[in-house]
């Protein structure tokens, strides 16, 4: 869950306790946002130099064994069981959580669920483990480029065609692409795409089958899509670009949003798609979530040593216990993260010499949205620049380079069909696919402007002509859709016609009683009849309205066919921080020497303050001669000869008689333990 999600569910009670911390509200004061606090590792850093040292050591294991996933208290002091005392652990969750750090959750049977906001992993991951991170990139190096589907990892044997070489973005234009031809895109009484005409959206894609499978998501309708269509679709409405009618009977297309998409750089277009398949694995089990974060660390072009990642894998989750060996390590992370990047072409890969693996980014992962983005889009939509980039061929073929836009492409695309998609695109103008953009309202003469402006030599005479004869014969019979207002009478049309308001609302009069209206005028027309009396009804139900209001309801959708991982939005927020008293129930009824003086005691006060450091889960300090010993007490077991303490010092499980030690006292963490134990 990120960050945001929470503060949405945040109450202002525990907003304010955060806020008007120390460190906290000044950085507030001088202008920076709450959210930016808690996930910035420039404010994180100063945070953490105001933990406490139980609250460093909670983090710490947080972040080795459980990553972003839940947890509960009861399963992290299973983790810190060798090292940190069940109080310290307490004590540290309870000054996390009042910190901002970590969130506290409640299930509807009561169970409590801790976790840490995933957009402050990373940050966190390098504040706390500094020495694991990736080492300075190489540019320049002899390797032989690995293609995903020698690697066994991936089911691409059955595939049909090649992985696409220009990867996610171009193969979800083509999806989208062919989703806008559809004049109508029902769905069954299931709720999924016909058959047929899902073949003709999915035709030009070429990726593995098993794609989602290998990286662990699993999705709806598996008995309907394959693998490729469902990331297709999951991709286009999360993207906003499809969207199920109110009604649920279809599938609507946002033109809009698609093509204000399209005016970005083919970089950020494949940034977005990254960051979706990114949100489609978190939470991640731990492992898999510190190789995203090192791996976002390097820099474009660079080329870095996949063992490498491995092995701050095993090094960052050395606390947790949970790693497995390095080679089942990298195995499980080439096979759902590593390799279907390079099928995306999110990354590529390159053997050495030595047939060591290496990995470079070929996208910015972490890319920074500019404030004046809206802005900058608004001015796109409505200028494009116009900059010579494909090839216009005597055989009616029409090349794209790899560096013309998925914007150019798009508008190709209205008058020229597909016949190839590689680096090189290659379309095809037929009869067919100028009739189909004529009649969506494309005229011969803007595809002949079109093709000059854009090719980078001269077009071919014969296919101006070609087009010019085609328009001219195109243009002698056509169907068109129109807005008819139909009138009971003449007597009605006449009055309509005297109306000075009505007037340069209505178009051409059809026979005695009837008007065409254009669209544009509608509801200024429909308002001016009501005033003048009249209640007109539409026959037909407005579908931009139904669009539009489709598109708006869709805004608090949670996503598309794949499950969601983040299953801890679904419970309420547990705000109840617990004070001492919780922590060290009837505390006042014990001596207070035993947590103030450092004294021996009688064989059964000795037991009475070893099981209450049980009960407590807190610490003993003992001592001998001298020396301090600082004992986590487990177990204290009655034997004929006397009794024992078993428990844990320093990692170790130990076991003591009671002559082990003469003095001792009651360590209890957040009261008497300043300055007594690391």
């Amino acid at each position: 869950m990120r960050f945001e999600h929470i503060d949405r569910k945040m109450p202002r009670e525990l907003r304010k306790l955060i806020m008007e911390q120390k460190w906290c509200s000044s950085l507030l004061e001088q202008g920076v946002a709450f959210p930016d606090l808690l996930t910035d590792r420039k404010y994180l850093a100063e945070l953490n130099r105001h933990l406490s040292l139980d609250e460093k050591h909670t983090l710490r294991l947080i972040i080795s064994a459980f990553g972003c996933e839940p947890f509960t208290r009861d399963a992290l002091e299973k983790q810190a069981a060798l090292r940190m005392a069940g109080a310290q652990i307490a004590l540290g969750l309870v000054g996390l959580r009042r910190a901002g750090v970590i969130v506290a959750f409640r299930k509807a049977w009561g169970e409590q669920l801790f976790i840490l906001p995933e957009d402050a992993f990373a940050a966190w991951q390098l504040l706390l483990f500094p020495s694991d991170q990736l080492q300075t990139g190489k540019e320049d190096l002899a390797l032989e480029l690995w293609e995903g589907e020698s690697s066994g990892q991936l089911n691409t044997s059955d595939a049909a065609a090649p992985l696409h070489p220009r990867g996610l973005a171009q193969q979800l234009f083509h999806f989208l692409e062919a989703c806008n031809q559809q004049s109508y895109l029902p769905l069954t009484n299931k709720g999924t795409l016909h058959k047929k005409q899902l073949q003709k959206l999915t035709e030009h894609l070429a990726l593995p089958n098993d794609i989602l499978r290998s990286a662990g998501i699993s999705y709806a309708f598996r008995d309907v899509y394959d693998e490729p269509a469902a990331l297709m679709i999951e991709m286009a409405i999360r993207m906003g670009f499809l969207s199920i009618h109110s009604q649920g009977d279809r599938y609507l297309f946002n033109q809009h949003a698609c093509l204000r998409w399209l005016q970005d750089s083919y970089d950020r277009q494949q940034g977005q798609l990254y960051q979706i398949w990114r949100q489609l694995l978190v939470p991640a089990p731990v492992w898999l979530e510190h190789g995203i974060s090192l791996m976002e660390r390097g820099d474009i072009g660079q080329w870095y040593e996949v063992d490498t990642i491995a092995k701050g894998i095993r090094s960052c989750c050395s606390l947790g216990g949970q790693v497995s060996d390095e080679s089942s390590l990298r195995k499980a992370i080439m096979t759902a993260w590593i390799t279907p990047l390079s099928v995306f072409r999110f990354i590529e890969l390159g053997a050495d010499k030595e047939d060591h693996l290496w990995f470079r980014w070929l996208i910015t992962p972490i890319q920074e949205a500019s404030h004046h983005e809206d802005n900058e889009l608004r001015l796109s939509e409505t200028h494009v620049e116009v900059r010579p980039s494909l090839y216009v061929q005597p055989d009616f073929e029409i090349l794209l380079p790899p560096d013309v836009s998925l914007r150019t492409e798009w508008d190709i695309t209205a008058f020229a069909d597909l016949q190839t998609t590689d680096l090189v695109r290659t379309y095809r103008i037929t009869k067919e696919s100028f009739y189909r953009a004529w009649e969506n309202g494309m005229s011969s003469e803007e595809m002949i402007r079109y093709l000059h402006e854009n090719a980078l030599y001269e077009v071919p005479a014969h296919i101006t002509i070609t087009l010019q004869q085609w328009g001219e014969q195109a243009g002698k019979l056509y169907i068109e859709e129109i807005t008819l207002l139909r009138c009971r009478s003449e007597d009605i049309a006449e009055a309509l016609l005297r109306n000075e308001k009505c007037l340069p609302l209505l178009g051409e009069r059809i026979g005695g009683s009837d008007f065409i209206v254009l669209r544009e005028h509608l509801t200024v027309l429909t308002k001016c009849l009501e005033n003048m009396g009249f209640h007109p009804r539409s026959s037909r139900k407005d579908e931009n309205a139904a669009v539009a209001n489709t598109l708006i309801s869709s805004e608090n959708q949670t996503g598309g066919l794949c499950y969601s991982r983040d299953t801890i939005q679904l419970y309420e927020m547990d705000t109840h921080l617990p004070e001492r008293d919780e922590l060290y129930p009837d505390m006042q009824d014990i001596p207070v020497s035993w947590i103030k003086e450092f004294r021996e005691y009688h064989g059964s006060t000795r037991k009475e303050m070893i099981r209450k450091a049980i009960e407590w889960k807190s610490v003993l300090q003992l001592r001998k001669e001298g020396r301090n010993r600082f004992i986590i007490p487990r177990i204290l077991r009655e034997e004929r000869s006397g009794w024992i303490l078993e428990g844990l010092e320093e990692y170790q499980e130990i076991s003591l008689a009671s002559e082990d030690w003469k003095e001792m006292k009651l360590i209890l963490p957040g009261i008497n333990d300043e300055g007594v134990y690391t």
